[in-house]
């Protein structure tokens, strides 16, 4: 091999090992920029709380052009909305006012027998009715006490009523134990322990909804459609899982051990025939692909992967997710823009369409997708009917 033949072998394994090395580094950059974007993931494009934006909030942008600020109060074409009165039978006393009669003579007035009515509300001067029982005490020779034995006395010191409130101050306004202690010392003057509160809330008044939590937890697999979501939270320092079942009418709420897809089973059940929304958890897709659920993964989620996805360091990563994203855009357009019922599908009884019309399987069982109608149709009525099969987010042509 003369001197020639040996620089360009040299220049060839030379040219060789920077290719090699600059595909390593275009590896480790890819890697490292996919890693930045995972660590700027916000509320937006990932399931993190909003609360943990405040860590690292983003900048604020000014929008140009952006309209001022309306005024308080109320909206120039908006419909004036009045508190109405009380009804007649929630009052418990009338003060009639009248025209002096040397003004109403001077003036040529005539009583038409109508009146203009303002209420005034006032709580009692005491909030709270206290009634006093009092059980005589008897003594027998041997220096035994006795006292009448009266069986309806035994259980809470509060009344179904105060109960009820304090129920309500619990579930629905929230209150901390501490709260409640405080409001009934406070307001009502009825001093009484955390303890007694938390023995209440647990115990009487939990009990007196077991009827009601049974009717509403067998009325769910007959549901047309449900949402379903569940969070974590600690008893004693042991995780367990709140699951919340949403229906059209009701919300139904159950602590379980298990996040395990056992729950749905056991309160959607697997002969559930309507349709689902929930997120594309393990045990939520476990439950959709092995009893053939009407699944509708949400849409949240999706879209703020689809964003984080717009982030992607790969260019057609982003291509793909702007495709995507703009439309999902269109698709919602179209719902907002829906007639009440679709000219293609028969009406369902509920200004909905119809979709079994033309979605033949479950949509999300194996190897299942939607049929949609022809292009500029089809997104009216994918969004309603779950149209989001687990092959394909849109089924009418590849992205």
């Amino acid at each position: 091999m003369d001197g020639k033949d040996r620089i360009i072998a040299e220049l060839r394994e030379l040219n060789a090992n920077l290719t090699a090395q600059l595909e390593r580094q275009a590896a480790r950059i890819a890697a490292l920029e996919l890693a930045l974007a995972k660590a700027k993931k916000d509320s937006s494009t990932s399931s993190k709380p909003p609360s943990s934006d405040i860590v690292t909030p983003k900048p604020k942008q000014k929008k140009p052009g952006r309209r001022k600020k309306r005024k308080r109060g109320g909206q120039p074409g908006h419909q004036q909305q009045l508190r109405e009165p009380l009804p007649p039978e929630r009052v418990d006393e009338t003060i009639d006012y009248e025209i002096d009669d040397g003004e109403v003579r001077r003036l040529g007035l005539t009583p038409t027998g109508d009146f203009d009515v303002i209420q005034h509300i006032e709580l009692p001067d005491t909030p709270v009715h206290v009634t006093e029982y009092r059980l005589a005490v008897y003594q027998d020779a041997d220096g035994n006490i006795y006292i009448p034995d009266c069986p309806e006395l035994k259980g809470p010191i509060f009344g179904p009523r105060l109960l009820a409130m304090i129920g309500w101050l619990k579930s629905v306004g929230h209150c901390s134990y501490s709260t409640l202690e405080a409001w009934m010392e406070d307001v009502l003057q009825v001093p009484v322990s955390r303890g007694y509160l938390a023995k209440l809330c647990t115990g009487t008044i939990s009990a007196s909804l077991a009827d009601a939590y049974g009717e509403l937890t067998e009325a769910i697999p007959r549901q047309e459609q449900l949402g379903s979501d569940e969070t974590s939270i600690k008893d004693n320092g042991k995780r367990h899982w709140i699951w919340c079942i949403t229906a059209a009418t009701f919300s139904l709420f159950h602590i379980a051990a298990s996040r395990s897809r056992e729950v749905l089973e056991k309160l959607v059940g697997a002969e559930f025939a309507g349709y689902l929304n929930f997120d594309y958890f393990s045990a939520n897709c476990s439950f959709a692909w092995n009893f053939w659920i009407k699944a509708q993964y949400c849409w949240a989620h999706l879209i703020r992967d689809i964003r984080f996805l717009e982030k992607h360091p790969d260019k057609k990563t982003r291509e793909w997710a702007g495709q995507l994203l703009a439309r999902s855009r269109r698709l919602f357009s179209a719902w907002h823009r829906r007639r009440p019922t679709c000219r293609v599908c028969p009406d369902d009884g509920r200004g909905f369409p119809s979709f079994d019309a033309h979605t033949p399987g479950p949509l999300s069982g194996s190897g299942s997708q939607a049929s949609f109608h022809e292009r500029g149709r089809e997104s009216r009525c994918a969004v309603r009917s779950g149209g989001v099969s687990r092959r394909g987010i849109f089924a009418d042509r590849p992205v």
